[in-house]
């Protein structure tokens, strides 16, 4: 799977979750604070974990832009 595919993905999610009115910046910081703790879904290498939070922070900037 590409990266392109997983980042449409993830934008995607977010912008639902936008257009629902959850508070994805509050979604976001508690998704950061877990992917760099020991939460259930984060089982990656400390170098891709500040990765992860990148890609995440990218998506939530890139969904902001939108007008959803």
């Amino acid at each position: 799977m590409s990266k392109e595919v997983v980042e449409q993905a993830l934008e995607a999610f977010i912008a639902e979750a936008r257009i629902a009115k959850l508070d994805i910046e509050k979604i976001a910081i508690e998704a950061k604070a877990g992917i760099m703790g020991n939460k259930i879904y984060s089982w990656i290498s400390t170098t891709e974990k500040t990765q992860a939070v990148a890609a995440l922070e990218k998506a939530i900037k890139e969904v902001s832009q939108l007008d959803c």
